[in-house]
């Protein structure tokens, strides 16, 4: 599993888009059983995310990515977006 912080900068020229993985985390190996529910918990290191942010010419955003692969090398990926508050 991977966090990654997109970071979109724009004008009338075009945009710029840069994801940079933040935290990479490995759930299971192996020959993980059937129907086995594996918890997942993921702590957002705090000097490199921060509040989703999204403005006319600047966006800071942020995804989940769910990567598995298979024995065989054969690999899936599933992005999600994912928006982080901040609350005091």
């Amino acid at each position: 599993m991977q966090l990654v912080r997109v970071e979109t900068c724009g004008c009338a020229e075009g945009y710029s888009r840069d994801a940079t993985e933040i935290q990479n985390i490995q759930i299971a190996d192996g020959n993980v059983c059937t129907k086995l529910q594996i918890p997942i918990y993921m702590i957002f290191p705090r000097l490199f995310t921060c509040p989703t942010l999204i403005s006319k010419n600047f966006k800071i955003e942020f995804e989940v990515n769910l990567v598995v692969i298979f024995q065989d090398e054969y690999l899936v990926t599933e992005n999600f977006q994912i928006i982080l508050n901040r609350f005091t």
